[in-house]
């Protein structure tokens, strides 16, 4: 059987590892078991490392010490960030944001111009799209996230936010097409089927052959898991009824919780055997 691995930064895949398997009880892990499920995943001790100081630097992770070795944990600060990740992520269901539309407007200074780029590409990344001049527009239940990013990067003090519907449904299709460039947004599922699905046989086999050992089950969940979580942020839950037909959200939230609910259990056994050693 061959894992897939997809190309993947230290940092993401680390950031993936400290969100299942550090938090309570279990709040930190030390630096030597960190390579070693990264060495698991394919990936060198230097690079850990480094990724971890810049993780630290980034206010993502925080040091300490476990007895008398050094150890990580999630900062405080990124709590809810991934608490209310987990609803997003997990969840076997798009979320429904009931016809409400978030609508973000924002002022910057002009000696402070830089800020500008800062928050366009904090809304880009968040599943916003943009409405005309200085507005931007995502289904309403992407507001929260967007609200605690921009809070969590100073930048929310320049921007208003309002929740509200769109009035002429008859037009809301031709809008959504104006908004997002709903072709591209397709096409940012394709990274994810190629690597899981070009082949649903071999998938299946691959699937049923690392659900029986934990350790393959944890080094094909982590990455998978860490591709996946990155796209019901990026990729905004638009109604179905105005995406088209050739739309690729369920068949990835599929594949995604298929492998879920086969190898998570086995996955957490196999770190928790690790870390505990």
């Amino acid at each position: 059987m061959t894992i897939p691995r997809p190309a993947q930064r230290h940092q993401d895949l680390i950031i993936t590892l400290f969100a299942l398997y550090a938090r309570p009880p279990r709040d930190r892990i030390r630096i030597a078991k960190l390579v070693q499920l990264m060495g698991d995943l394919g990936y060198d001790a230097p690079g850990v490392r480094s990724a971890i100081s810049r993780l630290k630097s980034k206010g993502i992770l925080v040091s300490s010490k476990l007895g008398s070795q050094a150890a990580y944990s999630i900062d405080p600060s990124m709590t809810e960030t991934i608490d209310k990740g987990d609803v997003r992520i997990f969840a076997d269901t798009r979320p429904d944001s009931a016809g409400k539309w978030a609508l973000v407007t924002f002022t910057v200074p002009e000696t402070q111009r830089s800020l500008r780029h800062q928050i366009r590409s904090s809304l880009t990344r968040l599943g916003f799209g943009n409405a005309g001049q200085g507005l931007w527009i995502a289904p309403a239940a992407n507001l929260h996230e967007a609200e605690v990013v921009l809070r969590r990067r100073g930048l929310a003090k320049y921007v208003d936010f309002f929740v509200g519907t769109y009035v002429d449904e008859t037009q809301l299709a031709t809008k959504i097409g104006q908004w997002w460039d709903l072709n591209e947004l397709n096409t940012r599922f394709e990274p994810f089927l190629s690597v899981y699905a070009p082949n649903d046989q071999v998938w299946e086999e691959t699937l049923a052959a690392a659900a029986d050992n934990d350790r393959d089950a944890f080094r094909l969940y982590a990455p998978m898991l860490t591709m996946w979580r990155e796209l019901p942020y990026s990729i905004p839950p638009l109604p179905p009824e105005f995406v088209p037909t050739d739309w690729n959200g369920p068949r990835v939230r599929s594949l995604f919780y298929t492998a879920h609910d086969r190898l998570a259990e086995s996955a957490e056994r196999y770190v928790s055997q690790v870390l505990e050693d």
